[in-house]
């Protein structure tokens, strides 16, 4: 292994070394490896969704496993813009058998 010096405001640390104590990680160097994993798995999913998006702009079709990334992707852009405490529709609420009943 290779060893990285960083410096860190005050706050960050008590941070780390809180998130070390509860347990989740044995040290500060596995904390900070896994954020860099998450960080390189995002930008890789990131980078294939992107992929993705261009080919069907280009070419107009995905097939099911490609579709689900892109949707995946959309979700993910919706709820950080949107938010997640949005209130969610019952399938009832979008089904046509609702549209054709008398709503006070």
């Amino acid at each position: 292994m290779t060893n990285i010096q960083i410096s860190l405001p005050e706050s960050m640390k008590v941070f780390v070394e809180e998130e070390v104590v509860k347990g989740d990680y044995g040290s500060a160097s596995e904390y900070f490896q896994e954020l860099i994993f998450q960080d390189q798995q995002r930008k890789g999913q990131e980078g294939k969704r992107a992929q993705l998006i261009a080919k069907f702009q280009t070419q107009g079709q995905l097939n099911d496993e490609e579709f689900k990334l892109v949707a995946d992707k959309l979700a993910d852009e919706f709820a950080a813009n949107v938010g997640s405490n949005l209130h969610v529709l019952s399938d009832y609420a979008v089904t046509r058998e609702s549209i054709y009943e008398d709503h006070p």
